[in-house]
């Protein structure tokens, strides 16, 4: 092992630990071994337009132009008025339910973004859930999983199918066609559909039931802050005095007076006026208390409008609403002070959840991440406009002439001419960069929303990872990996090779980025394939099937992620569910490649 394979190995490592850990976004981490392979290049021996041949790659360009037709589809309605009918028809039971759920977003991720998919479809899933009684955890961990299948049916149906294609094409083996696959990928979703709606349904939660929207929010419990105002009715009684538990469901955490914590035990502080409360509760207990005790909501009075009086502010007609913070958020790593949030969105975050979990720490110093749940207040047009930003998830539905339906055969259109001329022998890049340009053209997507559309943390992923692979196989570490790999398989059969190799992907995919995954293992699946004498493109096949199928955390894959809030799901509910599904497709999988496609 030379030491050009040992700096290789090494960056790879090094970028593993750092993806694992969560310290620096993954897009950055990408954009620092660009910088390290451009460093060492000459040792690694990549030239510098190689090292920054990502950013040029086809699949980039490919997934940053689907993005784009993604955001055209959105914009016109047309996959909200989908799920207006299923909301219609999908009768009371659960069974049925998730049939229609399937049905759904079956066929719209095969073709868009699944993540732009499940955010769309959220509101319509917890609309559907309200108005059955049902509670939204039987039906929201279905809709991730159901979107992640369907992308294994196209090409065009996830990143990592386009980013494999183009891997494939680039070790000599030729890219894959739209539909190449279809039969393999309809199996493994029909496979895991069928788990999910007769198996892995018992096992779902039943977190809440909810009447309205306004429950989804207004029973979960929030930490946040409230300071007594001038004239309350709590000045000089004690924490016991005040009966907040008794009555109102509050639990008192901690007092602040000028600035200072107060010591516990608390329960005979007295309150003062200014006294800033921690407290525990849920919305609905907080704005009655809110009414009755002459109190303000802290973060409300610090950041809202500071023109308003005390009494004015009482007084404004606000309304609460809860909302994710998707992954294209301009909000991911900065906290609400240093993004401004009040000025940009003219509502303030009276609390937050991550993950499910109340944090305990001020608000304004909690960093924000994809995936957190802020509940917002603030004035109707403010809260309807935050419906609207692409970097948010709202458990609300945007009303239908918001969209721009007139336009919705146009979208239609472009999309069937990207897939019918992809399915032709054009190139999926043209097509999908004329589509995107379309798009624009035809009036789905105004100019200005462009650049919101494209999720530019993928593009610099993209960017940073591909290099890696190409380092890896300039310098010989992925046929030493596929060597390794080939000692252990001397007395295998060749499928169970094909499932050792679909596992590794899968755990290397929960602990990186799925297109990470792809970049490292094509090539090392394309090495073991070649030591062994069996199809390289089946290997190919394996490894992006794998790196596309994360059940078993809610991290592991975006749009597991994205339901995690709104579902009021913990953390082990996607291990319960999930895991076994990874087991079945582990097992379902290679057989699929091995009998459809071959070895």
């Amino acid at each position: 092992m030379g030491i050009e394979m040992l700096l290789a190995f090494a960056i790879l490592l090094g970028a593993l630990v750092i993806f694992m850990l969560d310290i620096y976004p993954i897009d950055f981490v990408a954009f620092g071994i660009m910088a390290l392979i451009l460093l060492l290049g000459p040792i690694l021996d990549v030239k510098p337009e190689e090292a920054i041949s990502g950013f040029s790659n086809p699949a980039t360009i490919t997934i940053l132009a689907m993005f784009i037709l993604s955001a055209g589809v959105y914009r016109t309605g047309m996959i909200n008025l989908l799920a207006h009918h299923m909301v219609r028809i999908a009768g009371n039971s659960e069974v049925r339910q998730l049939w229609m759920v399937l049905l759904v977003v079956g066929p719209i991720s095969a073709f868009i973004n699944n993540t732009a998919a499940v955010a769309i479809l959220i509101p319509s899933v917890l609309t559907l859930a309200r108005e059955h009684k049902r509670s939204p955890s039987k039906l929201l961990i279905p809709l991730s999983y159901f979107s992640q299948m369907a992308g294994a049916v196209t090409l065009i149906g996830t990143a990592t199918n386009i980013l494999a294609s183009s891997l494939a094409q680039r070790a000599g083996y030729g890219a894959f066609g739209m539909f190449e696959f279809a039969h393999i990928g309809l199996m493994i979703f029909i496979t895991g559909s069928l788990y999910l709606i007769f198996v892995g349904r018992k096992m779902l939660p039943n977190r809440v039931t909810v009447d309205e929207v306004s429950e989804t929010y207004a029973i979960k419990e929030y930490l946040t802050e409230v300071i007594i105002l001038k004239n309350s009715s709590l000045i000089g009684k004690t924490v016991v005095d005040s009966r907040l538990r008794e009555q109102f469901d509050i639990h008192v955490l901690e007092i602040v007076r000028n600035g200072k914590k107060l010591n516990h035990p608390l329960a005979d502080k007295c309150f003062d006026q200014g006294d800033i409360l921690f407290i525990k509760t849920n919305t609905k207990q907080l704005l009655r208390l809110k009414d009755r005790a002459e109190l303000a909501i802290e973060p409300e009075t610090r950041w809202g409008d500071q023109h308003l009086t005390e009494n004015k502010l009482k007084r404004a007609k606000r309304g609460v609403l809860e909302a994710v913070i998707g992954p294209n958020s301009d909000l991911i790593g900065g906290t609400l002070e240093t993004t401004n949030f009040r000025h940009h969105y003219n509502c303030t975050v009276i609390a937050i959840r991550k993950h499910g979990e109340l944090i305990r720490d001020r608000l304004s110093q909690v960093i924000l991440n994809f995936g957190d749940t802020l509940l917002l207040r603030g004035a109707q047009p403010a809260l309807d406009q935050i419906k609207r930003e692409p970097g948010f998830i709202v458990t609300e539905e945007m009303q239908m002439e918001e969209f721009r339906r007139d336009k919705i055969p146009i979208a239609l259109a472009i999309i069937s001419g990207v897939v019918v001329a992809a399915a032709l022998g054009y190139p999926i890049l043209v097509t999908s960069i004329v589509g995107s340009v379309l798009m624009v053209l035809t009036g789905c997507l105004k100019v200005n929303e462009l650049h919101e559309a494209i999720r530019w943390d993928v593009i610099f992923l993209l960017a940073g990872i591909i290099p890696l692979g190409l380092a890896l196989q300039r310098t010989g570490g992925a046929e030493f990996l596929a060597h390794l790999a080939t000692l252990s398989a001397d007395h295998a059969p060749p499928i169970i090779v094909l499932g050792i190799f679909y596992v590794m992907t899968v755990m290397m995919a929960e602990f990186i980025s799925h297109s990470a995954a792809v970049v490292i293992m094509v090539p090392v699946g394309i090495a073991t394939a070649e030591a062994l004498g069996l199809d390289a493109r089946a290997f190919i096949l394996a490894s992006m099937f794998a790196a596309s199928m994360s059940f078993s955390t809610p991290v592991g894959y975006q749009t597991n992620t994205m339901v995690y809030g709104p579902g009021g799901y913990k953390f082990i509910d996607f291990t319960r569910v999930g895991a076994p599904l990874s087991l079945l497709l582990a097992i379902a999988t290679p057989i699929y490649i091995s009998l459809m496609w071959g070895l």
